[in-house]
């Protein structure tokens, strides 16, 4: 609107009365003038051009930190291999409710209706501990016979996935999973086999792949501080530890125990964005 004007006067006075006269150029020059201050006033770049995507909102990525502290109600299976024409087999399975806790760290992007979540958790796991039975069928069978079974320093290193969706301002739920590795120290003692040959023993640390999945609630108790209530169903890989027993003879290998332990877990986390914020 404002070129039309000036457009329409500057001709206006541009356009001489009769024919042969002189044309006068200063009234272009004077809206050249008034041109350029209008781009001085609209200065392009101190409006910063922000990407929004079909909602109309603008996306953003946040990186955060979480503690995670609850209960794993762990659950370790027992298996067995052959050994010189018997059949060695561990049966039975360990339960026990154990604490675990640890933290992650991870970025979150603004999706439809929530965030998406990619992070990196470690967690640690206190010792569990129980019994198994040991049972030789075929040749030379013998009664079943318990074996002391202990699982400590217990750990996982996982790479999760995580869809946010939320209610509201404050409440949301999620589900996802991830994967990665896991461990711990085995251990097993019987010193009892056959009427007291010899005592049973073996130990290994078992290392293995670990995966998860999981679902919960949560709610934003501030703009940088979210509260987190979930469950989770946690698994490793089978792992093997040797058998050996030790007698007033020449000791051997009795056969390998598996073990796989798997979890259902109940965790309570919090949630913090931008926690570098205020150092900068």
């Amino acid at each position: 609107m404002l070129m039309a004007v000036c457009c329409a006067v500057a001709f206006a006075d541009a356009v001489p009365d009769r024919l042969g006269e002189p044309i006068d150029l200063s009234s272009f020059s004077e809206m050249d003038s008034v041109l350029d201050a209008s781009e001085n006033t609209l200065d392009a770049g101190a409006t910063p051009i922000v990407p929004v995507d079909s909602s109309g909102d603008a996306p953003w990525i946040r990186p955060y930190v979480t503690g995670i502290v609850g209960a794993s109600f762990g659950t370790i299976n027992a298996g067995g291999e052959n050994f010189l024409g018997s059949r060695f087999q561990t049966v039975g399975s360990v339960n026990d409710t154990i604490f675990t806790g640890g933290g992650a760290i991870g970025m979150a992007l603004a999706r439809p209706s929530g965030l998406l979540r990619m992070e990196v958790e470690g967690r640690a796991r206190g010792p569990m501990s129980g019994q198994t039975t040991f049972v030789v069928t075929g040749s030379g069978a013998s009664p079943p016979f318990p074996i002391d079974v202990t699982a400590t320093n217990g750990w996982s290193a996982m790479t999760n996935l995580w869809r946010d969706y939320f209610f509201n301002d404050r409440f949301g739920m999620y589900g996802g999973g991830g994967f990665g590795v896991g461990g711990y120290e085995y251990s097993m003692f019987a010193d009892e086999f056959r009427g007291a040959v010899g005592v049973v023993r073996g130990s290994s640390a078992v290392n293995t792949f670990a995966w998860q999945v999981g679902t919960g609630f949560t709610y934003q108790l501030s703009e940088r501080v979210t509260f987190d209530t979930g469950y989770r169903f946690f698994a490793m890989s089978p792992g093997s530890t040797q058998l050996q027993i030790f007698s007033p003879g020449p000791n051997f290998i009795l056969g390998s125990y598996t073990s796989a332990f798997s979890a259902s877990e109940l965790l309570l986390s919090v949630r913090i964005y931008e926690p570098f914020r205020n150092w900068r």
